[in-house]
């Protein structure tokens, strides 16, 4: 029987978490219209037998699945390949969902047919410490809408996709790279022609793990990856047809200022002010628009951007003196 929200759990060793995950979502009123991947991605602690204690309880909801380790975009590609749901939402294995909001999403989905969904998130270490992320004020809300009129960029954590939207759009992620989630939640947007924003919370985003992929030490480890797949997101832009593509813009110009916010967490010598200016100069020759709207006035980065340019990247060497925690977010 075919599901109307396909949830893929990105499950590698979270056993201290991965219980909360599947209570919250099983949890929902509407948990029978849900199908769960806990897909274990070569993780070599305890997930993946508490999450077949849940599998043999709820076999028609939960599928456990275990594969030699891809990394994070590897399980997002078994879970869009394999999805029967209508739509398809990514929880990462330590997030949990909120089970009120689940519960209102499915209720939606049941009658929709827009291509894609944004909802409020909640970020936080803990259950009694989270921060609501709210779009009411950044956008229309309850409103179907065309997505070039959305005006701030929409992370993974809010978004649900249609699953044909998925597969019209060949999301292919690369694996064992970080940051992919980045280009899953952008590059569907070239064939999402209707979407609506609600105000009411669904995801909850945990902060502050160890070893999380956001924390900066990660980022200066991977920093690689992370300029790789901003390059990725400027090409879809550049090869992107469509006459209105305004959002994958500012979510590839986005990307964009964290790459170069990411550089600057590097020491100040010349061999990263190097990397920088051969940055600068590919981002330029493949994607104009995006190299001059990383620019713009109207945001933090974008200052800096503009001010490193202006004085012909010799204000590099004054951002190297400022401390790095005032350039981290």
């Amino acid at each position: 029987m075919n599901k109307i929200l396909t949830v893929s759990v990105a499950s590698y060793n979270v056993e201290a978490y991965i219980g909360e995950n599947l209570d919250s979502i099983l949890s929902c009123e509407a948990k029978d219209d849900i199908e769960i991947f806990v897909v274990d991605d070569g993780g070599k602690d305890g997930t993946i037998e508490i999450a077949r204690k849940y599998e043999e309880q709820y076999p028609d909801i939960v599928h456990v699945i275990h594969k030699e380790n891809g990394g994070y975009g590897s399980v997002q590609n078994y879970s869009i390949a394999h999805a029967t749901g209508k739509y398809f939402k990514i929880l990462d294995g330590d997030d949990w969902m909120d089970t009120d909001g689940l519960t209102k999403l499915i209720d939606y989905l049941k009658t929709s047919d827009v291509d894609a969904v944004v909802t409020n998130y909640y970020k936080g270490p803990e259950k009694d410490n989270l921060r609501l992320y709210n779009f009411r004020s950044k956008c229309e809300i309850n409103t179907v809408l065309d997505p070039n009129r959305i005006t701030v960029p929409v992370s993974m954590w809010a978004l649900v996709f249609k699953t044909e939207v998925l597969r019209k759009a060949g999301v292919v992620l690369p694996e064992h790279t970080l940051y992919t989630d980045r280009i899953y939640s952008t590059v569907p947007f070239t064939y999402v022609n209707e979407m609506i924003v609600f105000d009411f919370p669904v995801y909850c985003y945990r902060t502050g793990r160890e070893g999380q992929s956001v924390s900066r030490e990660s980022r200066i480890k991977h920093i690689d990856e992370y300029l790789f797949v901003t390059e990725t997101l400027c090409k879809h832009y550049a090869t992107d047809n469509r006459e209105h593509k305004e959002y994958v813009l500012l979510k590839a110009s986005a990307a964009y200022k964290v790459s170069i916010r990411a550089l600057l967490l590097l020491p100040a010598n010349q061999d990263n002010l190097r990397k920088i200016t051969e940055y600068e100069k590919r981002v330029k020759e493949l994607a104009p628009d995006v190299y001059h709207k990383a620019a713009s006035l109207q945001t933090k980065m974008g200052w800096v951007i503009s001010f490193m340019r202006s004085t012909g990247y010799k204000g590099y060497w004054i951002l190297g003196r400022i401390p790095k925690g005032k350039i981290d977010y």
